[in-house]
């Protein structure tokens, strides 16, 4: 469902076709619908298939899982914790065998100033873990790939060797620097389309709050688990999107700034071609932060051969004032680097407020 039912009129996507279809059913965006094709002359008939049999026994598995499983928080938190827990094992007996993990987590998170040049954001996003399977089944005998650097690899890295402490005191994690990461898969629900939602940022605290090694290992275990079942969300989806013929990676950039861990929420999506009359391929990115001074933004930038257009959405008319200002020097600063500008706005409010409020109510965090 690409919109919701209006005046009896709704937009479907079948595979790869978008097609306008009436109906005298209530249907909201994004919902999946299993249909049936009923007659093809005249006209196109499709029949709601109503859930029954294997189809209901699959609905009461998906929502026992539903039900099961916690509510996903966002990576900012575990990231957080983990930094702030690498700073709290310098006086710890665990020191000299966790710390060489923890510090290579630290280093995989970027800097915000890495992110201020286009080389910087391309290499903290091709290292954010979304391409670490892809990079490992691409590997050979004579070519392994350098993983040190990227963060689900890390995670993995420090979850394996936080797993083999608790069984065994005496492992050396330095002895994990040189091992291909293990693997995990991760339940993933649909993806929800729109824009990403801004995620909070989190204070890293440096002061010791609990010197209890077990109960240390435990927590930064549960933080490590979680942030990669973060990832690999994301992971689980875009490689859904890509079966089901849809240009769309979507992850989550975390970003060390002062004394807090932000993330940017990213999409990367591609118009299909032949979806435009020009049959021209349209990028688009998405992306969203929660600012220091501004709060939550929202951007969405497209790449037309003529030039870029950006879209920004924020929650206050000050936020507003403050990025319109910004404009001139944004194109000023595009035309610099051969870039065109065709249109620059910014808006108050949310750019998804004509989808359902119920979206919410999962226990699954469905923005993941």
């Amino acid at each position: 469902m690409l919109s919701n039912s209006t005046q009896g009129m709704v937009t479907l996507k079948i595979g790869n076709a978008v097609v306008q279809a009436s109906t005298n059913l209530p249907l909201y965006k994004n919902a999946h619908l299993l249909l049936e094709v009923v007659q093809q002359q005249p006209r196109l008939l499709l029949r709601l298939v109503p859930v029954s049999g294997d189809h209901a026994a699959t609905r009461q598995l998906q929502q026992a899982l539903i039900g099961f499983l916690p509510r996903q928080t966002g990576l900012a938190p575990s990231l957080a914790g983990l930094i702030q827990k690498s700073l709290q094992h310098g006086n710890l007996p665990a020191e000299t065998r966790l710390r060489p993990a923890l510090v290579a987590l630290g280093s995989a998170v970027p800097q915000r100033s890495n992110l201020f040049s286009p080389d910087g954001v391309r290499y903290a996003t091709m290292h954010s873990g979304l391409f670490l399977e892809a990079l490992l089944a691409r590997a050979t005998s004579r070519s392994r790939p350098d993983t040190s650097r990227d963060l689900k690899a890390c995670l993995l890295r420090l979850q394996g060797g936080l797993e083999r402490y608790l069984d065994d005191a005496s492992m050396d994690l330095r002895l994990l620097d040189n091992t291909v990461p293990r693997l995990y898969n991760a339940v993933g629900p649909p993806r929800q389309g729109g824009l990403p939602m801004p995620q909070a940022r989190a204070p890293v605290d440096s002061s010791p709050q609990d010197t209890d090694v077990d109960r240390m290992i435990s927590d930064l275990l549960m933080r490590t688990m979680g942030a990669a079942a973060r990832l690999g969300m994301h992971q689980v989806l875009s490689a859904r999107n890509f079966q089901d013929g849809v240009s769309l990676w979507q992850l989550e950039l975390p970003v060390k700034y002062g004394h807090t861990v932000e993330v940017v929420s990213l999409t990367i999506e591609q118009e299909q071609q032949g979806s435009r009359p020009d049959g021209n391929n349209v990028w688009s990115v998405n992306l969203a932060l929660d600012l220091p001074s501004l709060g939550p933004v929202r951007i969405r930038i497209t790449r037309f051969d003529q030039g870029v257009s950006a879209s920004f959405w924020t929650d206050s008319d000050g936020a507003r004032s403050v990025i319109e200002r910004q404009f001139d020097s944004l194109h000023d600063r595009l035309h610099k680097l051969g870039v065109s500008t065709l249109s620059l706005c910014c808006q108050t409010g949310s750019p998804d407020a004509g989808e359902p409020a119920d979206r919410a109510s999962s226990n699954i965090d469905l923005q993941a």
